[in-house]
């Protein structure tokens, strides 16, 4: 028997320390959440307005070209409580914030990344970002590179760094996604529909706790003097036409309800905005790197006028434009 432990040990440790150096290459391939964290680390003292939220705002606003201090701290499918996790985390350290800014689209309050197919997410902002899951079910995964790829694609990720040495950064110096590029244009057809679909969560649960978080940043934010600009991104018809009407209708009553209670909160929906063609698109509910363009001297422009006023309810500008 003890012939056999034996064995055993020296089968499986081979296979312990392969894990172990592959774990250990994976995390220090450069990435987005790495870059980001450590910035803040860095500038979160200096920064006036952060940008917050999923991809929509991640690849939809490039602080490159706004006139305040900013940083997109937003990221593919990252949820209003890794929102509020980023801002506590530098708690003492927003000395000359000013603004958040915060998309607050159809799938905002609905879900939580734990819940969702890129779950896997979850260990980013654990091994990277130092923020622990909200998910009080416990999951090794989620403090895992190895564990949370296939073999296969995490073999790729370490060819791609140490043999042909690639640049695996996303994000601009500002944090702006970069990959988005009009001659990278998806079928907007298609897109819209698929987009709508999986944006489609009916949990409750979610949806209340969700709530609750953005009530959380608002509150921060007033106390300590900061303005909140949500919005509703824009986006292409087919993707505005395949939203379930009462769900979209009930995450705007929310937001038009904080705006009329909070005094630094203040609203805009560009969702159906017409100014937004075909042409300013990636795929049906993202902006290309043109469109974000676009989008961002129209959120520089918002936010000079929102700077100039004291704490007030709403600008003559922000309504909400029903969808069609």
């Amino acid at each position: 028997m003890k012939k056999f432990i034996i064995k055993v040990m020296l089968f499986i440790l081979p296979i312990v320390v392969i894990a172990v150096v592959m774990e250990e290459l994976l995390r220090k391939i450069p990435n987005d959440y790495q870059y980001k964290c450590s910035y803040l680390d860095k500038n979160s003292d200096n920064i006036d307005v952060l940008v917050l939220g999923s991809s929509h705002s991640y690849y939809g606003i490039n602080p490159a070209l706004m006139k305040n201090k900013t940083f997109n701290a937003a990221y593919v499918s990252q949820p209003l409580f890794y929102d509020w996790q980023i801002i506590k985390k530098y708690d003492r350290h927003w000395h000359h914030l000013k603004v958040i800014v915060l998309p607050i689209d159809y799938f905002s309050l609905y879900g939580k990344l734990e819940h969702s197919a890129e779950s896997w997410r979850v260990k980013d902002y654990n091994i990277y970002y130092g923020i622990s899951t909200g998910n009080s079910t416990y999951n090794y995964n989620y403090n895992s590179e190895m564990l949370t790829n296939k073999l296969r694609l995490n073999m790729g990720r370490i060819k791609s760094m140490y043999f042909n040495h690639e640049n695996n950064l996303l994000c601009s110096k500002f944090g702006w996604g970069t990959e988005y590029t009009f001659n990278k244009r998806r079928d907007l057809m298609s897109s819209g529909k698929l987009a709508a679909k999986r944006h489609f969560f009916t949990d409750m649960n979610d949806f209340n706790e969700n709530v609750g978080i953005l009530k959380i940043i608002v509150n921060y934010a007033m106390n300590h003097h900061i303005k909140v600009l949500l919005y509703t991104s824009p986006a292409y018809k087919t993707y505005v036409q395949s939203l379930n009407k009462q769900h979209l209708g009930k995450t705007i009553n929310v937001v038009k309800a904080l705006r009329e209670k909070y005094n630094n909160v203040f609203y805009y929906n560009w969702l159906n905005n017409k100014e937004f063609l075909a042409a300013d698109f990636f795929d049906a509910d993202h902006l290309d790197n043109l469109g974000a363009q676009k989008f961002t001297q129209e959120i520089d422009s918002l936010l000079f006028n929102i700077e100039k006023l004291p704490d007030n309810k709403v600008l003559p500008a922000m309504v909400s434009v029903p969808v069609q």
